[in-house]
């Protein structure tokens, strides 16, 4: 798979040199200095693209990614009933009003800043240019040519991995729109080509040991999402326990902070949510048990406030209001700082992509092995096939807390999105957030999409997001609070 070469973004303008530029400072040591480095103005593609910066256009493009990674986890977490508004600031993913997400980037050094969007599509553009550039060079031209090769591979499926699990559906400039589906199976392709390089051998990058594990659990992780179990199944058995990849930080400048960090424990734009009750909609109904206390039972079943802490969801109250002057503030010590890596990837996941496919006591197996490696000792037993499912995806919820899974979780097994239906605890409207839509002007500047189409009404609950399974969970867990 070789991408014809891209130089266009949805904005109309070049953005290979603003990537590069920003990358300059995060990816070649992140020092303030870099801050002031200005690209000449007659600075051509080909004058970026050279053999000897290919390790740094690489690299460029996993920084992107991952400015725009960490930025995403902070601002979604409200999507996945995970944090509530407190303050003027980081709102509108809590009342589900990101249908749209912004296309800025996330390299500002704005402490409001919730764009994510922008990173992304650089990430994109940058590991496909820079694939596209190291087919034709040489070994004798570029050092570890191979690696850099499976890298790109792998970062550009990321991309399409991240779109095509969250977005209703997706375009590229001058292309037709793609369903999640076919947005998965690019995924899915630049997987396999990475896979192919790598061969009988592996490599170790900046964000894990094992780039050939990764490509394989990013593989089944679409896989899975696209229902090719069988495939999915035979990528999840190859990741070996305790393997785990990153999104790497530094407290350095901005695009390299802990962006769930910085909103939640040192600005505190948001609170960590209790449970979910919807108001406005009869009845009211429990939707989420939230994170606060959330507690394995002596009969190994997910509970909360009752049993012993789960190690997992990390929460401090901090003993004062938040911002609000309502809402109880709790901090996250899941991250300590600036610096803290957030994890993009590990055995965990594959376990539970394999508990998924094989169900019954597998399940219960796998979900245990799974517990053991976080330091909870009391199983989960059940003979309960539709409890079993829905702790799978409970214990799901609770093992990649603030790590980005759950927006796309909900939207695969179909569970609670409030559609412009009933309002919170604090009495503001719900809005249309469900899978998200591209900016109006990737819509409106796509001579291949009808003009005035600006994507799919959310507000019509006819309208389900393509991946969702047809297995309907008993949600949430548990199904009621004392």
């Amino acid at each position: 798979m070789t991408p014809q070469r891209e130089s266009m973004g949805f904005t109309g303008q070049a953005p290979f040199r603003s990537a590069l530029g920003a990358l300059l400072v995060v990816a070649l040591g992140a020092c303030d200095s870099m801050l002031e480095v200005e690209l000449p103005g007659n600075l051509t593609e080909d004058d970026l693209y050279l053999p000897a910066s290919a390790e740094i256009l690489v690299n460029s493009a996993i920084a992107d990614f991952e400015c725009a990674f960490s930025m995403y986890t902070a601002v979604m977490s409200g999507a996945e009933d995970a944090t509530w508004r407190t303050s003027g600031y980081f709102t509108t993913s809590t009342t589900y009003q990101s249908d749209r997400p912004a296309g800025g980037g996330c390299t500002t050094n704005i402490d409001t800043s919730e764009n994510w969007f922008q990173g992304f599509q650089k990430s994109r553009l940058l590991a496909e240019n820079s694939y596209t550039y190291l087919t034709g060079w040489t070994d004798a031209e570029v050092a570890n040519r191979t690696r850099l090769l499976a890298t790109a591979a792998v970062y550009a499926g990321l991309f399409y991995s991240q779109i095509g699990e969250v977005y209703c559906e997706f375009a590229l400039p001058g292309e037709a729109l793609m369903t999640p589906m076919q947005t998965l199976q690019r995924a899915e392709q630049w997987f396999t080509v990475a896979l192919g390089h790598i061969g009988s051998g592996d490599y170790s990058i900046v964000s894990t040991t094992s780039l050939k594990q990764l490509a394989y659990l990013l593989r089944a992780r679409v896989r899975l999402a696209m229902r090719n179990t069988a495939g999915a199944a035979a990528d999840a058995a190859l990741v070996a326990p305790g393997f785990a990849a990153w999104v790497t930080r530094e407290p350095s400048v901005r695009p390299r902070w802990n962006a769930v960090y910085q909103a939640f424990n040192a600005t505190r734009w948001r609170s960590f949510a209790g449970p979910v009750r919807w108001l406005g909609h009869l009845p009211t109904q429990l939707v989420s048990t939230g994170y606060i206390g959330l507690t394995i039972k002596a009969d190994g079943r997910p509970g909360v406030n009752s049993g012993t802490a789960d190690p997992r969801v990390k929460l401090t109250y901090t003993g004062q209001f938040a911002q609000d002057g309502v809402t109880d503030q709790y901090t996250t010590s899941k991250y300590t700082g600036l610096g803290d890596d957030q994890r993009l990837a590990s055995w965990a996941e594959a376990q539970y992509i394999l508990a998924e496919i094989e169900g019954g006591q597998a399940t219960v197996a796998r979900i245990n092995a799974v517990r053991v490696t976080k330091g909870i000792t009391t199983a989960f037993v059940s003979a309960d096939n539709d409890e079993i499912y829905s702790v799978l995806i409970e214990e799901r919820r609770r093992e990649f807390f603030l790590e980005g899974r759950h927006h796309a979780d909900k939207l695969r097994y179909g569970l609670w999105f409030p559609r412009l239906r009933g309002w919170n605890h604090k009495a503001v409207r719900y809005g249309s957030e469900y899978c998200l839509l591209m900016p109006e002007s990737a819509y409106n500047l796509n001579p291949l999409i009808t003009a005035g189409f600006i994507g799919p009404d959310l507000s019509n609950l006819s309208y389900d997001f393509q991946l969702k399974v047809a297995r309907v969970a008993r949600w949430p867990v548990p199904s009621s609070l004392p």
